[in-house]
């Protein structure tokens, strides 16, 4: 075979293997939290769980982002070996983690190399997925780990040997298999699925037309819209990043043919999507783990935001309200749909978001649960009723599936890292 061909089939085995993990990843995580395990008679720990989801997050990050943090480069066979180490180490250790936790009193080598093998791959992962900022971070407490017992005062830690913490990080229950890791994996997987189920059955969309029926006909109607819209989709999204891709590829072209400068439309959609963490009923990472950290329900989170998220946007509605009067910023010069219309036309996608309200707030169901209802909601809605040209079939299903996977893969080695 020539250096081409066997390229050709890297990059489709690649290809193939980080929608297989993908799929695995969002799939695991639904029959986790149906108990399905329990339920078929298998005792299966928290950690077994959590080692397969770090696992495919580690191959799938290894399989799409180069050594020099370049995405969608061919994948190089380096790569690829490092992306299959590290799947391979961490199944293994779900499989035998019941039986080394027995063992690990005795230190034995395995664990050893399953914690330096963890240990770089959550690092270097970290490195290529969010940057060297926050890789010397972690890396700084890492080596703070080791040097602990030498600070004076009450920073001082135990005296730990190199073998002693790559142990501790890569298998304990409290380092790298922690509650962030569990929070991401078990909870705010499902909400992100809800999300990207709802963008697929058009609810993306929906959301821009009824942005554009309540603000368009305002001045500075392009930046108000990038506002509303970003709010809506925020409070379902919970992530910034999926809020600009979503919403900012149409805001900000139309900010820019209302005269905002590239640099106002990119800030002013910036803004408007970093608010959707704080609003509720679908917040950040973040909040899940004040949940967990403090103790209480999700839902006492949530409610507390209410309030904050709420000054959050009308602060920003004001500003560009402002910027349109200082520099004469006209409405939207393109035909706005009426609110009557648009919510003829979508009501149904507003039930999946009812769903979720009262499951939260009414039956006051774990957010996990809350989510996987608000999910089949969607489905019923989404394969019965179009939204314009946007209709869920089976196959947008499936790749809701793998989009969900792959969107989780920097929150998973995000998490890891804090931890280890």
């Amino acid at each position: 075979m020539t250096d081409k061909g066997g390229s050709s089939v890297l990059q489709i085995g690649a290809a193939g293997l980080v929608k297989a993990c993908a799929f695995l990843m969002t799939v695991s995580c639904i029959l986790w939290n149906l108990d399905l395990p329990l339920r078929l008679g298998f005792a299966v720990l928290p950690e077994q769980y959590l080692a397969l989801v770090l696992g495919l997050a580690i191959c799938i990050l290894f399989l799409t982002v180069t050594w020099k943090r370049e995405r969608g480069r061919p994948v190089g066979v380096l790569d690829f070996g490092i992306a299959l180490l590290g799947l391979g180490t961490l199944l293994y250790t779900a499989f035998v983690y019941v039986a080394l936790l027995n063992e690990i009193a005795f230190r034995p080598p395995i664990i050893t190399f399953i914690g330096v093998i963890v240990t770089v791959l959550v690092l270097e992962g970290v490195r290529r997925n969010s940057g060297w900022a926050l890789f010397l971070i972690v890396a700084v407490f890492v080596v703070y780990a080791l040097l602990a017992h030498l600070v004076p005062g009450p920073l001082i830690g135990r005296n730990l040997t190199l073998v002693q913490l790559v142990q501790y990080i890569g298998f304990d229950p409290s380092a790298v298999f922690g509650s962030p890791l569990k929070v991401g994996a078990t909870v705010v997987v499902l909400f992100v699925f809800f999300g990207t189920l709802l963008f697929a059955a058009g609810g993306g969309e929906f959301f821009t037309d009824l942005s554009f029926a309540v603000t368009g006909r305002t001045r500075g109607g392009a930046a108000k819209i990038a506002v509303v819209a970003s709010a809506l989709f925020g409070s379902i999204s919970g992530s910034a990043v999926s809020n600009v891709v979503t919403t900012g590829v149409i805001t900000i072209p139309l900010m820019r043919r209302g005269g905002y400068s590239k640099n106002d439309a990119g800030a002013i959609e910036s803004v408007a999507s970093t608010g959707g963490q704080l609003s509720p009923p679908i917040m950040g990472a973040a909040a899940f783990l004040m949940a967990e950290f403090l103790e209480v329900s999700y839902m006492v989170v949530a409610l507390a935001a209410i309030i904050p998220a709420a000054l959050y946007y009308f602060s920003v509605f004001v500003q560009v309200d402002l910027m349109a009067a200082r520099d004469r910023y006209a409405m939207v010069d393109q035909e706005i749909p009426r609110i009557a219309d648009v919510l003829r036309r979508g009501w149904h996608l507003v039930i999946p978001f009812a769903v979720l309200l009262y499951a939260l707030f009414g039956m006051n169901s774990e957010p996990e649960a809350a989510a996987m209802m608000s999910a089949v909601a969607i489905v019923a809605v989404g394969f019965l009723r179009p939204y314009g040209e946007h209709r869920l079939t089976l196959r947008k299903l499936l790749g809701a599936f793998v989009d969900t996977g792959t969107s989780m893969v920097e929150l998973i080695l995000i998490v890891a890292a804090r931890d280890s």
